[in-house]
C-alpha cells in the first residue's frame, strides 16, 4: 500500500514540474537550443564536445553572401555547426529557415551581431523556438552578423539552410518592381552642391502611389523642389516616408492609412518638371535622411539545393585554393596540395564548405576536388 503511495505521489510531482515548466517557458520564451541543453548534465562529454562544435562556428572566418543555400548533413557520434558572417542593411527582414530529412530532427537556429572589434554580442539577437525551424528579424542597424546553424546530437540528418533577406516596407508605386528604379541614393545634384536623398521611380503619369507601411499622414501639400508631396509617418516615434513629385494627392493630414492604400498619382510636379513622371521615395529618421533601398528592394527567395552525396573528398591538382567564401573575390586563406583529403561539411551551387584535419574550415570549388 505504501509503495502504491509513493509511485502516485512521484507521478504527481513529475506532473506538476511539468506543468510549471510548461507555464516558465510561456513566459521566458527559451530557445530551441535552451530546451534541448536540458537534457544534457554540465560535465556531460557531450556538453564539451557540443560546445566546442558551437564556439568553432562563431569564431570562424568564413562569409556568405546572400541570398545562400548550403545543403550539409550531421555525422554519427559528431558534433558539427556551420558558421557564416553576413552583411545586412537598416531594413532588411532576414529570413533564415532550414528543411530537413527528417520532421524528428532538431536543427538550432542563432543569429549574433558582429560589435566593434569584431566580436560577437554575447547573447544572439534571435534564436528559433522549440521544434520550429526558422527565424526572422528585422535588422535595425546596418552591419555585419553571424549566422549559427547546428544540428542535435544523432546519427545522421541532412539538412538545407536558406538565408535570404527581404524588404521590410511594400513597394510604393504600384505594379512596378526593381526595374522601374532610376537615380539612386547618394547620386550627386546641383553640380555636387547636394546629394540625392532618395530613390526615383519612373512610370506612367497617374500610376498610384501606395502607403509602403501603415501610419498616419503627416502633412499632404505642394511646396519647394518635391512640388506635391505625402509625408508619411511610421509609427509616433517612427521614421518618416517622404512621396514628391506627384501628379495628384488623394490622401488628407492627420489620415490613418494602412499598408498599400493609395496616397497620389505619380506625377513630375516642383522640381522635376523636365524629367519623365516619377515618384521620389525618401525615409527620413531623427538623424537624417536614410538609404531607402534595403527598405524596398524585391528579392527572391531561393530554391532549394540537392542534398550532400559524399562526405569526404581529396583535392584534384597540385594547388587547391580554400578560400573563405564561395567565389573566387573572396580570401585565399590556404592552398592545398594534390591528393589531400578533405571532410565535406556542406555544399552551396559549385562549392563545397570543407574541413582540414586540423580543423580549418573553408570553401572550394568542386572541381578541386573529387570522391
Amino acid at each position: 500500500m505504501k509503495s502504491n503511495f509513493y509511485i502516485i505521489f512521484c507521478v504527481f510531482c513529475l506532473y506538476g514540474c511539468s506543468k510549471v515548466q510548461q507555464a516558465t517557458d510561456f513566459i521566458t520564451k527559451p530557445s530551441a537550443r535552451e530546451i534541448y541543453m536540458r537534457d544534457f548534465k554540465d560535465s556531460d562529454s557531450l556538453v564539451r564536445i557540443w560546445n566546442a562544435a558551437l564556439f568553432k562556428a562563431k569564431s570562424n572566418q568564413l562569409e556568405a553572401s546572400l541570398p545562400f543555400v548550403m545543403s550539409s548533413q550531421s555525422g554519427k557520434g559528431k558534433a558539427s555547426a556551420l558558421g557564416y558572417t553576413i552583411e545586412l542593411k537598416r531594413g532588411e527582414i532576414l529570413k533564415i529557415s532550414v528543411e530537413k530529412s527528417l520532421d524528428s530532427g532538431v536543427v538550432f537556429i542563432d543569429l549574433f551581431e558582429i560589435e566593434a572589434a569584431a566580436t560577437l554580442s554575447e547573447k544572439p539577437l534571435v534564436s528559433n523556438e522549440w521544434k520550429v525551424d526558422s527565424i526572422s528579424y528585422k535588422t535595425q542597424r546596418s552591419g555585419f552578423y553571424k549566422v549559427v546553424i547546428q544540428p542535435e546530437l544523432r546519427d545522421s540528418l541532412l539538412y538545407t539552410t536558406k538565408i535570404y533577406t527581404q524588404p521590410s516596407f511594400r513597394f510604393p508605386v504600384s505594379g512596378k518592381g526593381n526595374a522601374a528604379m532610376g537615380s539612386f541614393w547618394g547620386v550627386t545634384r546641383d553640380g555636387g552642391k547636394r546629394s540625392h536623398e532618395g530613390i526615383d521611380i519612373f512610370a506612367a503619369r497617374g500610376t498610384p502611389v501606395l502607403a509602403a507601411t501603415a501610419g498616419s499622414i503627416s502633412f499632404t501639400g505642394n511646396r519647394g523642389l518635391g512640388g506635391k508631396q505625402v509625408w508619411l509617418r511610421d509609427g509616433l516615434f517612427g521614421q518618416s516616408l517622404y512621396y514628391a513629385h506627384l501628379d495628384s494627392i488623394m490622401i488628407a493630414t492627420g489620415a490613418r492609412v494602412k499598408k498599400g492604400d493609395t496616397l497620389g498619382l505619380v506625377g513630375n510636379t516642383g522640381n522635376a518638371k523636365t524629367t519623365s513622371p516619377h515618384l521620389h521615395f525618401g525615409i527620413y529618421t531623427r538623424s537624417g535622411a536614410i538609404d531607402p533601398l534595403p527598405f524596398i528592394k524585391k528579392r527572391e527567395i531561393p530554391a532549394s539545393s540537392n542534398a550532400l552525396t559524399f562526405t569526404q573528398a581529396r583535392t584534384k591538382l597540385q594547388k587547391n585554393e580554400l578560400r573563405t567564401g564561395a567565389s573566387t573575390t573572396y580570401e585565399n586563406l590556404k592552398s592545398l596540395t594534390k591528393d589531400q583529403v578533405v571532410e565535406i561539411v556542406g555544399k552551396t551551387q559549385q562549392w563545397y564548405h570543407v574541413r582540414l584535419a586540423d580543423s580549418l574550415e573553408g570553401f572550394m570549388h568542386q572541381s578541386l576536388l573529387h570522391k
